[in-house]
């Protein structure tokens, strides 16, 4: 018998045997019976029975929480190691090769310029190069931290974010986006951002959508927020939420304390709700 399930039986018990012994004092006493002292022990018997069902359910909770905790930080290392293995093959695919391709550039053009043959097509190639791996490095430094929330505030990143993408896939993003810069902490404004790039991300890559919808609107003490797209949708039942991303956003969602809601029919698109509580 589990530990949790004695404990439940020993209180049921006792709670048993108190209420046939008030049944029995109560059928044989000649008094009230809140005037005899059978009352003052048999009500302290109670107070002591409801502390100690209280302390068993507080300290059920308190492992269930933990329980979670300790699985969320799994499944955040999990989804970090993922994250840095696709740094890692970005940085080797691109960046590392556009690198290589320069030296070749350079090395070419020291020789000529020893043997007294420079040209400078090798050098305008080179140079394009660098400016394409600058903007590699700046993308990739983007999916690490988007820097510009510090600069332009949450609601401006977000505009960009869905211009960059709308301009990137010929996706038209109808979008609705009231001002909610300074009503999350700085952390959570990270979060925020990257729960609605992911989202949008997922629509990209699963949905076949041509149109999204996007609603950010402010409460007196929520955020909430409406993505809708007209694509392909999916079985938001049967389908497993590490298979369409959803985990991670459940996940981000869990460190803002907020709710979560999908509904979606195939061939009828998909809508994403969440709701956050502000600072």
């Amino acid at each position: 018998m589990k530990k949790g399930t004695y404990y439940i039986w020993i209180i049921g018990f006792l709670a048993l045997v108190l209420l046939t012994d008030a049944y029995v004092q109560i059928s044989q006493s000649p008094v009230p019976i809140w005037q005899t002292e059978w009352f003052m022990w048999r009500a302290a018997a109670l107070v002591l029975i409801l502390a100690g069902l209280a302390y068993y359910m507080y300290h059920k909770a308190v492992e269930k929480k933990k329980k979670e905790f300790e699985e969320f930080k799994k499944k955040i290392l999990e989804s970090q190691e993922k994250d840095w293995k696709l740094i890692a093959g970005e940085l080797h695919d691109s960046v590392g090769q556009n690198l290589s391709a320069i030296n070749i550039f350079v090395q070419q053009n020291i020789r000529k310029i020893e043997e007294g043959n420079a040209e400078t097509g090798g050098l305008v190639q080179a140079s394009a190069l660098v400016v394409e791996t600058l903007d590699e490095v700046r993308r990739i430094s983007q999916n690490l931290y988007p820097k510009q929330i510090e600069r332009l505030g949450l609601t401006i990143s977000l505009q960009a974010m869905i211009e960059r993408l709308q301009s990137a896939t010929g996706i038209k993003f109808n979008h609705n986006i009231e001002i909610i810069d300074s009503y999350l902490t700085k952390e959570n404004e990270v979060q925020f951002f990257r729960v609605v790039q992911e989202i949008l991300n997922n629509i990209i890559r699963h949905a076949d959508a041509r149109t999204v919808n996007i609603a950010i609107r402010k409460s007196s003490i929520f955020i909430k927020s409406e993505i809708e797209d007209d694509g392909i949708g999916f079985d938001a039942e049967a389908a497993p939420g590490s298979g369409f991303g959803l985990l991670n956003i459940e996940e981000r969602l869990r460190l803002l304390k907020g709710n979560f809601d999908i509904n979606s029919t195939p061939g009828k698109g998909t809508r994403f709700n969440f709701t956050i509580p502000l600072r």
